[in-house]
């Protein structure tokens, strides 16, 4: 074999490993894509679940809130509910306008996620998961600084104004301790998947400098 030939054996073989390091990095990119596409995925259910569960909820408060006001159901209740019914239906509008202001809310978050796209530049998609993270950094410091401690101090005034019984009390603790476990549990669902996404697109920009 003379030395063209080596030359010529050479370069094919280069050219052989390069189109493999090509397809392999082709590859890795669309896994990276296939696991921000899965998390994005995720995160649009959770809005809509969460939408669907706010509009059907609607109803339900506009039938406790009438129910609430029926003279008849009232005079059938223990007395112990009934001396809770003013503070029930005053809890049952705020909570009606929680809930007009969480689909509005909801909305928004879902409207930046439709605008994430893996076939578009990556400096949008880096732009709409910051922007959809600072969103739900927001509901954090909201819900755990401002409308938990809010709840329990209305709930606890309330009872100490009323001498509840200690069922209410523990029936009150119960439930918002409930709650406070299933929001910290689905804001880390939340921010896996945000995180993952991130990731992906860290690395995907690191392959496209080199």
């Amino acid at each position: 074999m003379n030395l063209e030939d080596l030359k010529s054996e050479w370069s094919a073989m280069n050219d052989r490993i390069e189109k493999q390091e090509i397809l392999k990095e082709k590859m890795y990119c669309q896994m990276l894509n296939a696991k921000s596409d899965k998390s994005l995925s995720r995160l649009v259910a959770y809005e809509i679940a969460g939408l669907i569960f706010s509009i059907l909820f609607i109803p339900v408060l506009f039938y406790m809130f009438n129910l609430l006001n029926n003279t008849e159901y009232i005079n059938k209740v223990p007395k112990a509910f009934a001396e809770q019914i003013g503070f029930v239906r005053t809890a049952i509008i705020g909570a009606f306008v929680i809930v007009v202001l969480t689909i509005i809310w909801v909305g928004i978050k879902l409207y930046n996620l439709s605008k994430i796209n893996f076939v578009n530049p990556m400096k949008n998609n880096f732009s709409y998961i910051y922007k959809y993270a600072i969103y739900i950094k927001y509901e954090k410091l909201i819900g755990y600084y401002f409308i938990f401690p809010l709840v329990v101090l209305i709930c606890v005034i309330h009872y100490t104004k009323i001498h509840a019984s200690l069922f209410w009390w523990v029936l009150m603790s119960c439930s918002l301790i409930a709650i406070i476990l299933f929001v910290i549990y689905f804001f880390r669902l939340y921010d896996k998947n945000i995180s993952t996404i991130q990731q992906n697109l860290d690395e995907l920009r690191e392959l496209k400098e080199e």
